[in-house]
This record gives C-alpha cells, sequence and structure tokens, in this order.
C-alpha cells in the first residue's frame, strides 16, 4: 500500500485531509511538531501514525519520510499579518526548499503542495484570475502572497533539479473546524452565533469547501501535471452573501449594513497603530492594513483546469459552515463541562475540610 505523509496534519486543513484519508482507509503517516498537540487529530492518533518533525528543521525531516512514497504538504503560516514575515520567509519559503531536499533524498515519488490562491496573486476589479494570473498586476500585495509564491518555486526548482514530482494546489479561503478563533473563518461563524454579525464589507473572495479541497488534493496526487498549479475553490461570493449564508446556516439574523471601504481601511490604520504597541505579533488585531485591502476587494477565481485536468466538480459550503457551527458547539460543551468538573473538584475539597468523615 502506497504510504503518504502529511505536513502541518494537527492544523485546520491538514487534520481535514488527514481524516479524510484515514476514513478513507489510507495507510497516513501525520507529521507533527516537535512538542505540538494533535489538534485537529485528536480522535485518530489510534488509525495513524505520528512522526515528530518540523519543515525548519532538515534534519528531522529526512526521518520522518523514511518510507513515505507520496506528501501532502500543508504546513505553513497562513495569518495575513506582515509583522510575521520573517517567520513566514522561514517556514513558508525556507521549509519547502528543506522539503523538497529531503523528500528527492528519501525517495518520495510526488509532492501535492496546498498552496494559496494568494500565491496566484489579487486580481483588479472585475477580472477573475486563472492560474496564468500575472501577479505583478495584483491589486495588492502582503508578505503572506509573497512568501506563498516564493515557496511554490522552491518546490518547483527542487522538482527540476531531480527531485521528486511537484503538484501545486492553489486553494481558495477554506473555511473547516479547528480553525483559528481569532484570525481564521472560526471567527465569522462564532461571530455569527453570538448575534455579532450586523454588518459587511463591500468586498468578496473565494471560498473552498472542505469536500472540495479534499477531492482536489486526492486528484493532484492521482492526476495532476507535474509543475502545474491547480486553482480549487468552491465559489466566488460578495461578502454579503457569505455572511447571509452562514447566518442561513447557524440559526440567526443576517447583516443588512454594508461598511463602507473608508471605514474598513480606517479601522485597518487604527489596528495597524495597535499592533505595533503589541510586542507579541500573534496579538495583533485581525483587521489591519494588509486584510483591510482584501476586505474592500472583490478577489475572485477560475477553476476551469482543476475541472477539466482534475475532474473537480465545486461543491456547496454548507456542510463546511455546518461543521464549524458543531465544533463550536463541541467546544463550548466540553468548556461547561470543565468548568462544573473544577467546580465539583472545588466542593469536595471543601466538603473534606468540614467534614474529614
Amino acid at each position: 500500500m502506497t504510504r503518504v505523509l502529511i505536513t502541518g496534519a494537527s492544523g485546520s486543513l491538514g487534520s481535514a485531509f488527514a481524516r479524510h484519508l484515514i476514513e478513507s482507509g489510507a495507510d497516513v503517516v501525520c507529521m507533527l511538531r516537535p512538542g505540538e498537540g494533535p489538534g485537529g487529530l485528536e480522535h485518530h492518533l489510534h488509525r495513524c501514525e505520528i512522526r515528530r518533525g518540523d519543515v525548519t528543521d532538515p534534519a528531522s525531516l529526512e526521518t520522518a519520510l523514511q518510507g513515505v512514497d507520496e506528501v501532502y504538504h500543508f504546513a505553513g503560516i497562513a495569518i495575513t499579518l506582515n509583522k510575521l514575515h520573517p517567520l513566514m520567509e522561514q517556514v513558508n519559503v525556507e521549509g519547502c526548499a528543506n522539503l523538497v531536499r529531503a523528500a528527492r533524498t528519501a525517495g518520495v515519488r510526488r509532492i501535492v503542495h496546498a498552496s494559496s490562491i494568494s500565491a496566484i496573486g489579487y486580481p483588479p476589479p472585475g477580472e477573475i484570475a486563472d492560474e496564468h494570473f500575472d501577479i505583478s498586476r495584483s491589486s495588492c500585495v502582503n508578505s503572506y502572497m509573497i512568501t506563498k509564491r516564493a515557496g511554490e518555486r522552491e518546490l518547483l526548482r527542487g522538482w527540476r533539479q531531480g527531485g521528486p514530482e511537484v503538484v501545486i494546489v492553489n486553494l481558495s479561503a477554506c473555511i473547516a473546524p479547528y480553525s483559528d478563533r481569532r484570525y481564521g473563518w472560526a471567527m465569522l461563524i462564532e461571530s455569527a452565533r453570538q448575534n455579532k454579525l450586523v454588518a459587511y464589507p463591500l468586498g468578496g473572495a473565494a471560498f473552498t469547501s472542505v469536500e472540495d479541497m479534499n477531492f482536489g488534493m486526492r486528484a493532484a496526487m492521482e492526476r495532476g501535471e507535474p509543475g502545474a498549479r491547480y486553482i480549487v475553490s468552491s465559489v466566488n461570493l460578495t461578502y454579503r452573501e457569505l455572511f447571509h449564508q452562514v447566518a442561513e446556516v447557524v440559526g440567526c439574523a443576517p447583516p443588512r449594513r454594508a461598511v463602507p471601504d473608508s471605514v474598513v481601511r480606517a479601522a485597518g490604520r487604527v489596528g495597524a497603530v495597535v499592533a505595533a504597541l503589541r510586542r507579541d505579533p500573534m496579538r495583533s488585531p485581525f483587521l489591519v492594513p494588509e486584510n483591510a485591502a482584501l476586505s474592500v476587494n472583490r478577489l475572485f477565481y477560475h477553476t476551469g483546469r482543476a475541472q477539466r485536468e482534475l475532474g473537480f466538480r465545486p461543491t456547496s459550503l454548507h456542510d463546511s459552515i455546518a461543521a464549524v457551527d458543531s465544533w463550536l458547539t463541541e467546544l463550548e460543551v466540553d468548556g461547561l463541562i470543565g468548568a462544573l468538573g473544577t467546580e465539583g473538584r472545588r466542593g469536595s475539597a471543601l466538603r473534606s475540610v468540614a467534614d474529614p468523615h
């Protein structure tokens, strides 16, 4: 049986794909960083092999890749904060170079890289981008776009120099459980659950369901042309349309007010000031200038190549939104049970002091 390794296997997308492969009966090796918890793999650890490794540590990669035939590469920094540029360079760029070199040494046959539509570039107003979009015409620029594109170049260079075949899947924003509740799409769905989804920006974006991501990644491994890039995305939506879909699934009132672009950009500038005052870049506000620029544009993409060559057929976002909603409910229940357990232990301790019998 073909043995596959998944990097970034504890994260939102990596764990979603790992669960999919495990449940399909594949021989799966999940690579976690040393000391890292299981994340989205918490209920599947007994059904896969866990190996420790880090894309920034070439020696650990060589060990983790032993006996592996195929690699799905999900590890990366996927937060659009320019303050994280040095870390993105280390993980998104150097990590790709390390991986393709280690994979060559280990005799890996093929790597499918979970890249981003950001690496395609952000199309100007009124344009829908495909894999041949000229990134120099991008309507905005950020560190995430720059480093994801550079990571692709490192992987392709390694393939051309005799390494394993490389196929790139450019995923649009994927709505999946276990995402970052501060910067991920779980934040949007949590806001809806709390009836805080009251307004929407005027821009729009491309979005991917978990089902479509899973299909696209596997199809790229099975049928993708070496060196090719494939945009995998379920639908192009304005934020008004997306927010209304989320409200429908969650069961809350949809937002009725639009936020003018000028207000979004002003909020981004305020966020930049707050971010500059915080030493920890991971505590930066979500709305900073780079995210404001994305929110006011309509960034839409074609999936024609994936449909022609991979047999990709886009599906609805409904089940993915519902899965995040269910996951957030589980977190609330677990938190409540934990709190009740703590109170129970406190009560028992007090009773034991008051009544030693």
